[in-house]
Parts: structure tokens; sequence; C-alpha cells
């Protein structure tokens, strides 16, 4: 019995070498090899962006919480504090804190909803308008810096690319909704 699983172990792994062998020939990487480097090189790029970007928020006194709260206001438009905690990713308490801080600075305003005295809008001041345009503004500096490092073709190969991985993460189903593959259904190997 021991004899036979092991010989059914072995077959699984000489077709699982046979496959990547066969697949490499043809000039692809297995999917998993796709992945493995996909995940480092997003790492990569996440470590020195957000090292930077730490900069470009200090230098217009946020911590990047705060921008990335401006940045989101901006998107949504006046909203309510449920939906931004959502698109933040905080619970409301965590939430409420975060704009409380901003408010104090100025660069949101809170208002009653006139129908639901439990509910607040908030929106950017003009002031938050501004201090996110600086800070927006401080991005692009920045991002033009790294885009000066590669000729026009790279510049060109890279946003295609882009472009392409953005519409892979558009087509899969929305967090939450049917079809979403959550942690709780990775399948182990």
């Amino acid at each position: 019995m021991k004899a036979n699983k092991a010989s059914k172990a072995n077959n699984a792994n000489n077709a699982n070498k046979a496959n990547k062998a066969t697949t490499a020939r043809q000039g692809h990487m297995p999917l998993t090899d796709d992945v493995a480097r996909y995940e480092q090189l997003m790492e990569r790029l996440m470590i020195g962006f957000k090292a930077r970007m730490m900069q470009v928020c200090k230098a217009g006194d946020l911590t990047p919480p705060q921008f990335f709260a401006l940045m989101t206001i901006c998107r949504l438009g006046r909203t309510k504090m449920s939906p931004l905690g959502d698109e933040l990713g905080l619970s409301m308490g965590a939430a409420s804190t975060l704009i409380d801080r901003l408010v104090t600075r100025g660069l949101v305003t809170r208002d009653a909803d006139p129908s639901d005295r439990r509910a607040v809008f908030v929106c950017l001041s003009p002031k938050g308008e501004e201090v996110l345009a600086e800070a927006k503004a401080a991005r692009r500096v920045l991002l033009s810096q790294v885009f000066d490092q590669l000729d026009q073709d790279e510049r060109s190969r890279v946003l295609a690319s882009l472009e392409t991985l953005a519409g892979a993460w558009d087509a899969l189903p929305p967090v939450g909704h049917a079809g979403h593959v959550g942690l709780a259904c990775i399948v182990e190997e």
C-alpha cells in the first residue's frame, strides 16, 4: 500500500515537472511562478512608493492615512461616514477619529444630514482641497522622477501593461459579492 502511494506521488511529481518543462519550452512561466514574481515586484514597488509617499505626506503635514482619506473624500464627494469608513477599510470609530483630526485642522467639513440626525456628511473644505492639490502635485513630481529613469518605449510598455493589469483587477467580482474569492476560500496544495 505504501509503495503504491509513493508511486502515485512520484508519478504526480513527474507530471508536474513535465508540465513545467513544457511550459518553459513554450516560453511561458507556470502561473505559480508568475504569481510569485508579481508578489515580489509589487512588494518592491509598494516599499519604495510608501517610503517616498511618507516624505510627500510629511512635507504637506499629513499622515499617509490622512492623505488617503482626503483622496477618498475628493473621489466620493460629499459623503456619509459609513460609506467613507467602508472605502477606507476602517471601523466607524477609527474613521470618526481620522475625520475628527481632519476637521480640527480645517481640511474637512462635517454637517448633519437633515433627514437623519444620527448621520453626518463630510466633504473637503477649501483648505483641504488646497492641501490635497499640493500633495498630489508633490506626488506627480515624485512619479516624474521615476519615469525619468525610463525611455519613452519603456514608459509606453509599462503604462500599457499597467492598463492591462488594472483591467484584470476590474474584471474580478466586487468584494463582498457573489463570486468573490475571500481568504477563507484559498485551497491548500
